[in-house]
């Protein structure tokens, strides 16, 4: 029966998948399975390679996703004197799991270009072989035979299949063998022996040794010849191994399995024996090759037995002519010898961490990181005895979040390797973040769609605590705030969401701190401008009504998702911009705000996106002098004035900018922090002329201030004709004090206050004129004017 992975890979948002394979095409798994894995919302996924499936993959420059989106971590097995050969997907949720060990290589070719074998199980029929799973991945986690760097992982996947597997009924029928235990083919003979022992051999396998490992399988299990499947496609030539066991010392008779050839001229990569034993049938799958390397020593291997009890009937053989026997291909010209090494890394805030895995290497050398330019060298580093190395490098981490794929050379003496490196800031955040994480890389690349817009709000309104600053400059300053977060630990790297530990910090929130590092490099990237979020479909066929039924299909998908995401924000701006924020936190909730204004146009109406600046020039003016970003907050209070200001516009914009710190007598210099909010208002002019509009306006209370240096110090008689103008009722007991040089009709205010010198309270409608105009009459008791004039410095 024909089974597509790709139908159960989009099953549901797994937790986690886990891939194990020998060759490896990244192109493939990131078009093909990642891409449905993403789609699918899959929290985690880890690939485990042999180092040749590692080596073939660093030559993909196409693939630019390891370590980012999913983790690639090389295995060597004996020191690369054999291979790591298992064929396994597992996928696992809290109430779900499946596993998947068949043929195929996680390549094109494995995954349907060639004719390949898989076994789908669940727990509820085969926990037997979900408990040999779990037992397989505990020995990776700790076996001497093989080096890699994903131990906790390993030990974290055999709890969780062995949690599948608790509760559901054992019985024996469907089994997982594997060589790290012991070798397969003793495993065979024993599994033969319950049954009564063997009276028939059936083999399927593109790749045999001279002949001797099925020799030896005959004679443990009991049979003098074994029948071999000719498959009529042909099979896959590999770079080891033969195609015929052309040397064997049991009889090998040719054969057809009718169930495996019938119709079929794909080349064969299938390998499968089947047992016809006394009382009953072994049939064996997976990625066990009829070698000695694969059957009884070597190679990390894994295939599912299913055991019938009491069925002695078997696959239907015809007789076949056995194939032209032929070497591997270049078996004799490779030089292994001269192969690039593979090493492993991660990259953990400042440094960068790896291990040498194959060849042994030690002592002084030169780490690269491998560009589309060349390598470029980042430093001398000092190998240990067991291959590791660290080296501090300020800075890389930001610019390998925002890149592509990050790989690196290790060069020792005439020794090399090569291998990705891991980002452990976006491998914590994955495990943080859990299906959100797709939404947010996207973001960070510039790809999002509606859809990731809306993910990002509701992220952020679900986690406000995790927005607040962890730097003070950001990335783009480099200077760390007090309480700089602790870089993320190794530990908490593997731990899901529920399980990551939260600390209190001053806001008094429960904060994972350790990864705010992603946040100021997401903020970084919301800040570049790239223009609203277009919708992506296939120009092709624009004619064709499907497609443009489509297209309709998709258009109205993402203008709900754009309505989603503003419904959200509109919440997240009220919750991330209470009363009294701090300088910090403005800035944050600007540059998410502005992020909205340029990625959701044309859907934000012109009066919410002036109403959301204007509460955030006003936060910012409710901290006085802006310590950070001064050249935002002014491109933020430029863009609420707008082109064409009217004068009590202008007069409020330099009272403004000079509260913020900002001299309204300098040369305007125009910057594109604001501009998103600016195309949501529709204000696309220079600001230029009106910036030096507001510098040659006064406002009421510099005039108030001119009028009191005037009365009290003997200052000039200017500058606050306007003012005067302005108050008729005021003007005449002013102009009058000027005149006479009386002071007695006139109080000077050294603070807000809502009651004159008498101490009587001051009517609404003059508490409103002297904090607009600073001027105002004690209309209750006195007849005084009230004079509160603006400070000599800023406020």
């Amino acid at each position: 029966m024909e089974f597509n992975p790709e139908n159960l890979i989009q099953a549901r948002p797994w937790r986690k998948a886990v891939f194990t394979t020998y060759a490896l095409s990244l192109s493939f798994f990131e078009s093909v399975v990642l891409d449905g894995l993403v789609r699918g919302r899959t929290e985690d996924t880890l690939i485990l390679a042999d180092a040749d499936g590692v080596r073939a993959g660093l030559s993909e420059q196409g693939a630019q996703r390891a370590g980012r989106d999913y983790e690639l971590e090389p295995v060597v097995v004996d020191g690369a004197r054999h291979v790591f050969h298992p064929k396994i997907s597992a996928f696992v949720d809290k109430d779900d799991s499946h596993l998947v060990v068949g043929s195929g290589n996680l390549t094109f070719s494995g995954w349907g270009g060639n004719f390949e074998v898989a076994e789908h199980l669940h727990p509820s029929f085969a926990a037997d072989a979900f408990d040999d799973a779990s037992m397989l991945f505990m020995l990776m986690s700790d076996s001497p035979k093989v080096a890699h760097g994903a131990a906790a992982r390993c030990a974290a996947l055999a709890d969780d299949l062995a949690a599948a597997a608790a509760g559901n009924a054992r019985t024996g029928a469907l089994r997982l063998v594997h060589s790290l235990d012991g070798p397969i083919g003793d495993r065979l003979a024993g599994f033969a022996e319950e049954l009564g022992g063997a009276t028939r051999l059936s083999a399927v396998s593109p790749f045999w040794d001279s002949g001797t490992a099925i020799t030896r399988l005959c004679s443990l299990i009991g049979v003098g010849e074994v029948h071999v499947h000719a498959h009529p496609g042909g099979t896959v030539r590999g770079h080891v191994g033969f195609n015929w066991p052309s040397a064997a010392g049991a009889e090998v008779i040719p054969v057809t399995v009718s169930d495996l050839s019938a119709g079929d001229g794909r080349l064969l990569h299938a390998k499968a024996f089947e047992i016809v034993c006394r009382r009953g049938r072994i049939l064996v799958s997976g990625s066990v090759n009829a070698t000695s390397a694969a059957l009884f020593s070597g190679n990390v291997e894994a295939a599912v037995v299913r055991i019938q009890r009491d069925r002695l009937l078997g696959w239907t053989l015809e007789v076949a002519t056995a194939p032209v026997p032929l070497p591997a291909i270049n078996a004799d010209s490779e030089d292994k010898e001269g192969r690039v090494g593979i090493l492993r890394a991660e990259v953990v805030g400042e440094m960068i961490k790896g291990t040498v895995l194959t060849p042994t290497m030690s002592g002084q050398g030169a780490l690269f990181q491998r560009t589309s330019e060349g390598d470029l060298l980042l430093g001398e580093v000092k190998l240990d005895a067991t291959g590791g190395f660290s080296l501090s490098v300020p800075g890389f981490e930001l610019a390998a979040i925002r890149g592509g794929r990050v790989v690196f050379r290790i060069e020792c003496g005439e020794q090399a390797a090569e291998g990705f490196a891991t980002l452990s800031t976006l491998a914590g955040l994955r495990r943080i973040a859990g299906k959100s994480a797709a939404s947010l890389f996207a973001v960070m690349s510039g790809t999002e769609t509606p859809e990731d817009v809306r993910t990002l709000m509701e992220w952020v309104h679900d986690n406000p605590g995790i927005f607040r600053p962890a730097f003070e400059g950001g990335w783009r300053s480099g200077q760390p705030a007090e309480g700089k977060p602790s870089l993320i630990d190794v530990e908490d790297l593997w731990k899901t969401k529920e399980e990551m530990p939260h600390k209190a910090d001053g806001d008094g929130e429960g904060v994972q701190r350790s990864w705010m590092r992603f946040v100021d490099a997401l903020m970084a990237a919301m800040r570049e401008r790239r223009g609203p979020v277009a919708l992506r479909m296939d120009s092709e066929d624009e004619d064709d009504p499907e497609n443009r039924k489509q297209t309709t299909k998709e258009a109205e998908k993402s203008a709900k998702n754009s309505a989603k995401a503003l419904e959200t924000f509109e919440r997240v701006f009220e919750a991330l911009l209470p009363k009294g924020a701090s300088h910090q936190a403005v800035l944050r909730v600007f540059d998410l705000t502005a992020y909205v204004c340029d990625r959701l146009l044309p859907d934000i109406p012109a009066s919410r996106a002036h109403a959301w600046l204007r509460r955030l020039v006003d936060a910012f003016c409710a901290n006085g002098l802006a310590p950070t970003r001064s050249e935002t907050v002014l491109s933020a209070i430029m863009a609420l004035c707008g082109s064409d200001p009217n004068a009590e516009t202008l007069r409020a914009t330099r009272a403004r900018v000079r509260i913020v710190g900002g001299d309204p007598s300098a040369p305007w210099t125009d910057s594109e922090e604001a501009l998103a909010f600016r195309f949501a208002m529709g204000d696309a002019g220079p600001l230029g002329p009106a910036w030096d509009r507001a510098g040659a306006t006064r406002t009421w209370r510099e005039q108030a201030r001119a009028y009191c240096e005037a009365l009290f110090e003997g200052g000039p008689q200017q500058g606050f004709d306007e003012l005067l103008s302005s108050l008729p009722s005021e003007a005449s007991t002013l102009r009058e004090a000027l005149e006479t040089g009386g002071t007695d009709n006139v109080v000077l205010l050294s603070q807000w206050r809502a009651s004159c010198t008498c101490h009587m309270q001051l009517p609404k409608m003059e508490q409103g004129k002297l904090r607009a105009y600073g001027v105002a009459t004690a209309a209750n008791c006195c007849q005084k004017v009230l004079v509160w004039p603006e400070e000599r410095a800023n406020g």
